[in-house]
């Protein structure tokens, strides 16, 4: 019995002496959104039509709240206290159908239960981003990569054609080893991209439906 109790005596010292040990203080993360300032409107009057965007596909190694770095030497790594707020993809989808509105490209902007049938269809998918770095500890870029496909769909005799299919990189100047520039970096460069995009899909659109109309007149 005495031990018994000698050992259990031994045995809470021992959990005591671990507690210190292993304890450690209250890690805080940080999240980050990402936004940026309004885009110029393309056009002053919009095509009557309506354009499908869904949300984008993504390359499985940014599919993650992480944010992520890569240095020249084709090692990389994570932030280990600073987190997207929810996977990247998603953040840039929202601004991107926010800028497409904006855009004033297109009088509708359609989604699953609006129930207006679409004209056209943009698919995108997000291929890279990440902090692009020379070495630890020196200057860095926001590096991001995307792809976009714009379809005119189906209408009676006429089939469904892609009219713009086309891969956007943008890169801005960040502090290496810093998550807010990082993120500012970020958002300059999804914008910049943004801006391209509906530029392009103002012009390819213009063309398209002027190409139509000549189809029908010369029937």
């Amino acid at each position: 019995m005495k031990r018994t109790i000698i050992l259990l005596a031994a045995a809470l010292t021992l959990t005591g002496c671990l507690s210190g040990i292993f304890k450690r203080e209250a890690i805080t993360v940080n999240y980050y959104q990402i936004e940026y300032p309004e885009i110029e409107k393309v056009c002053s009057k919009p095509f009557d039509l309506a354009l499908s965007f869904r949300r984008l596909t993504v390359n499985s190694a940014y599919d993650r709240s992480t944010l992520i770095y890569m240095n020249s030497d084709k090692s990389g790594g994570v932030y280990k206290y600073d987190e997207w707020l929810s996977s990247p993809d998603e953040l840039i989808f929202s601004m991107l159908q926010r800028d497409l509105e904006d855009g004033g490209v297109f009088k509708n902007l359609t989604t699953r239960t609006s129930g207006v049938l679409p004209d056209y269809s943009l698919q995108g998918t997000l291929v890279e981003v990440y902090e692009s770095r020379e070495l630890l500890g020196t200057k860095a870029k926001a590096h991001a990569v995307m792809m976009f496909m714009l379809t005119r769909l189906d209408r009676g005799a006429n089939a469904s054609r892609v009219i713009l299919q086309k891969r956007y990189t943008a890169e801005s100047d960040c502090a290496s080893g810093d998550a807010d520039s990082y993120v500012q970096g970020v958002c300059t460069s999804i914008r910049d991209i943004s801006e391209r995009l509906n530029k392009d899909i103002y012009s390819a659109v213009g063309e398209e439906e002027a190409r139509l109309k000549k189809d029908e007149e010369s029937k």
